[in-house]
């Protein structure tokens, strides 16, 4: 009876510790891949974050073994034929770790998790072709209906991104190879008792070496100290990060390593399918959802089908799951296809597949035709919702223009020097406006002949879906800008948005009568016009004091900012303002690195430079970030914005940058985090970040003609903007939409101004980077574009 209790007792110990060490291997593996992607998201340093986590582990290796021996056992040697063996495992080892991370830069967590499962295609493949092992047919089927399932998952997932899917392509490839060759060199002499703890020593330590010299010959060290601000708050955030994923990390390596020898390999296999599925759900709840449908069905096939194919020679009954399984992917593939099979594409000029199928009324026959736009912008919201953020505020206004009469706006209360001569008005003297007819050469009408500008709404009405984010335009004209100004707004009757919000111009007060001269006759956008008295400041200097208060002119969630002198020249789609759900905001210490930084310092501080961010136009803030760069001016300085502009020397009148101002609050001032996380900080100088597509020009500056220094003459100004507006429509669509498009059109004006600005390189993407960025934008649109066809 006495040794019943005791053998009761033993075995409720043991499964008690199976339990807690179960508990910690699913906690440290599934929120160590979510935790992985938040950090390279903090901390774009791949490799050093590699040399950090390695270090931490290589640590508590030596930690433990020496004062847990009895658990950990004593820790192998090293000598020159162990490195001379195990070193090739160790190249492969860090290239597995590099391409994990590397790919969670680009791509979801779901995407790495389900694309890691076809390791298993590549080592059956391997074992067939170096070890000489059969594999049985339910096997190969199994490993085909898995193939097919990640096709399924890849052609529905809204993170696609060609470079994050090659860096995919080496971790399966390195994983593989690292479990064909350790399966030979586990059973040589030399290695007999290693051990998991053991392996994971040799990987951990001779791993250092190799990440040190990949970090000298990248450069990442030199960019992290010209970059590292201890005081700053992501700093210190990536920090914690990285010190919490070492631990998990560490804890993952241990607990696997433990529950090896606590329970079965089905059980573990078990562990590590739910460890799977709990990082895919997490990850679409916390960090975010980037599965439709259709993606799911692949996801859930491939992972279920990696479970099977570790069970097939467990019992016969699997090949029943296995047939099921694969008439499932099947089923899904024939719906998938017969649901987007308008959407198909050539990669290199997808363009020219489309199909005029305007008049195909399949689906006009079935549905109403507010069902069928309802239907429509789902499918849109479906492609860009990665994009997208969540909005509750969408209001959509009539197209008008409307006038509002001269708002005073008295300094604020907080401010002293309430008396100072550059607060007193000094309105302009009535202006002589130049105007002039304009000759527009771009195709007005589609092949159906509807016209571009409805056609083009259609497309983003699909775009943006049924809830967009409220979004207003705005820009800062005067009299001598009327021209400017009429090019601009035909390219934005052409290519903006015109149910997000307003078109708000703000003009000076006794600009009133200018008005007949700019604003298009029938306009299909809202137009705003107000008026403000002009103080004698100088005019550059009172023309970014402006910008910094258009709060008080929008009430939208979003405002882009434009100068006047400015034309769109693509669609303007949700992925060009916003990614993963927050505003791309633009910034580079390397381009015109010192223009901008004296002023700047001089009204926010020494050491407040943070990088020129009137890198490109427009560009987009929230516009609760205004109210709030000006209590932080208020809160750090003791002065109100207003007084220190009025104790600013003269000599800083010329380097004034408002856009600066408010990027380097952000970055450097710790700024609330509810204002921080409202931006994707897009650093040009960071080659590892997906380039940004400009989507329209700063006239003056990026000419048509590269000869003219400044093209700000008529001829030089026209021929620019229907040059760019006309390349611009060509590119998006082709001659299928406008035959016009076939007259020997290139594209090399706006392929260039994409990515340049002021004709000067100021992205550090390479050149392949930015051809899979633009191909992914076109490739966007040309869905929606059939969609919208599809009537």
């Amino acid at each position: 009876m006495y040794t019943n209790l005791v053998c009761f007792d033993d075995i409720s110990q043991q499964n008690s510790n199976t339990i807690v060490v179960l508990i910690i291997y699913c906690v440290s593996g599934t929120f160590l891949t979510l935790l992985n992607k938040i950090t390279v998201t903090l901390f774009p340093y791949a490799n050093l974050l590699l040399i950090i986590q390695n270090t931490f582990a290589v640590v508590m290796l030596i930690f433990c073994s020496r004062y847990f021996r009895s658990t950990f056992g004593a820790l192998p040697a090293l000598n020159r034929t162990v490195l001379q063996l195990w070193m090739p495992l160790v190249f492969l080892f860090v290239l597995m770790l590099i391409s994990s991370l590397s790919a969670l830069i680009y791509v979801s967590v779901p995407t790495v998790i389900v694309m890691r499962n076809l390791t298993s295609l590549f080592v059956a493949f391997l074992e067939y072709m170096f070890l000489n092992h059969k594999t049985n047919r339910l096997s190969i089927f199994i490993l085909l209906g898995m193939l097919g399932g990640a096709g399924l998952f890849a052609k529905h997932d809204f993170t696609f991104n060609v470079q994050g899917y090659i860096w995919l392509g080496v971790n399966i490839i390195s994983t593989s190879v690292y479990q064909i060759y350790i399966k030979k060199v586990i059973h040589l002499a030399y290695f007999e008792n290693i051990g998991s703890i053991g392996m994971s020593y040799y990987n951990n330590l001779l791993s250092l070496p190799v990440l040190g010299l990949i970090v000298c010959i990248t450069g990442e060290l030199g960019r992290l100290m010209v970059n590292f601000d201890l005081q700053h708050s992501q700093m210190i955030l990536s920090i914690s990060v990285i010190l919490i994923s070492s631990l998990l990390g560490f804890s993952l390596s241990i607990s696997a390593f433990a529950l090896n020898k606590l329970i079965s390999a089905t059980s573990m296999m078990v562990a590590n399918n739910v460890n799977k599925f709990s990082v895919i759900v997490l990850s679409e709840i916390l960090v975010k959802s980037t599965l439709d449908s259709i993606a799911s069905i692949g996801a859930i096939s491939v992972l279920f089908l990696g479970w099977l194919y570790s069970q097939t020679t467990t019992s016969t009954s699997k090949i029943c799951f296995a047939i099921l399984t694969i008439t499932l992917i099947i089923s899904a593939a024939l719906i998938e296809t017969k649901y987007i099979k308008t959407l198909r594409f050539d990669h290199d000029d997808y363009y020219k597949n489309f199909q005029p199928i305007m008049y195909n009324q399949t689906i006009s026959y079935r549905y109403p035709m507010k069902a069928i736009t309802s239907m429509k912008q789902r499918q849109g919201y479906d492609i860009y919702r990665a994009y997208l953020p969540r909005s509750s505020k969408a209001h959509r206004l009539t197209p008008q223009i409307e006038v509002r009469s001269v708002q005073d706006y008295p300094l604020p209360q907080n401010c002293r020097i309430r008396n100072a001569s550059i607060w007193k008005t000094c309105d302009a003297h009535e202006c002589q406006p130049y105007t002039g007819l304009i000759n527009w050469d771009y195709p007005q009408k589609t092949i159906f002949g509807e016209n571009t500008t409805e056609f083009i709404n259609r497309i983003l009405e699909i775009a943006w879906g049924t809830n967009p984010p409220s979004i207003d335009l705005y820009l800062r004209g005067g009299c001598h800008g009327i021209m400017e100004m009429k090019y601009l707004f035909e390219s934005i009757e052409l290519f903006w948005p015109r149910f997000l919000g307003s078109v708000i111009v703000v003009l000076d007060v006794g600009d009133e009568p200018i008005l007949k001269y700019f604003l298009p006759q029938q306009p299909t956008h809202h137009y705003l016009v107000t008026f403000e008295h002009t103080p004698c400041l100088p005019g550059r200097v009172f023309n970014q004091y402006s910008y910094l208060n258009i709060d008080r002119h929008s009430s939208a969630e979003y405002i882009v900012t434009i100068d006047s002198d400015c034309a769109f020249h693509a669609p303007v789609t949700p992925d060009l303002i916003f990614r993963q759900e927050k505003i791309i905001l633009p910034s580079s210490r390397s381009y015109q690195p010192d223009v901008w930084r004296r002023s700047l310092e001089a009204m926010m501080g020494a050491g407040m430079y943070d990088g020129h961010y009137m890198v490109t136009q427009p560009v987009t803030f929230a516009r609760s970030t205004f109210s709030s760069f000006r209590e932080w001016f208020y809160e750090t300085k003791g002065i109100c914005y207003e007084d220190h502009v009025a104790q600013l020397s003269t000599v800083h009148y010329q380097e004034f940058c408002w856009m600066c101002q408010v990027g380097s609050y952000l970055e450097r001032g710790r700024a609330k985090k509810s204002d921080y996380d409202q931006y994707w900080y897009q650093h040009f100088d960071n080659e590892s970040l997906e380039p940004m597509i400009r989507f329209a020009i700063h006239v003056p500056y990026e000419p048509f003609l590269s000869s003219a220094i400044q093209c700000r003459e008529v001829i030089c100004y026209e021929k620019s903007v229907n040059e760019i507006i006309r390349q611009g429509l060509c590119r998006a669509f082709g001659p299928s939409i406008f035959p016009v498009c076939m007259n020997n059109i290139n594209f090399n004006y706006v392929n260039n101004v994409t990515f340049s600005y002021g004709q000067f390189e100021i992205q550090a993407a390479n050149r392949s980077a930015r051809i899979d960025a633009l191909n992914q934008y076109l490739k966007r649109l040309a869905r929606i574009t059939m969609i919208s066809l599809d009537d």
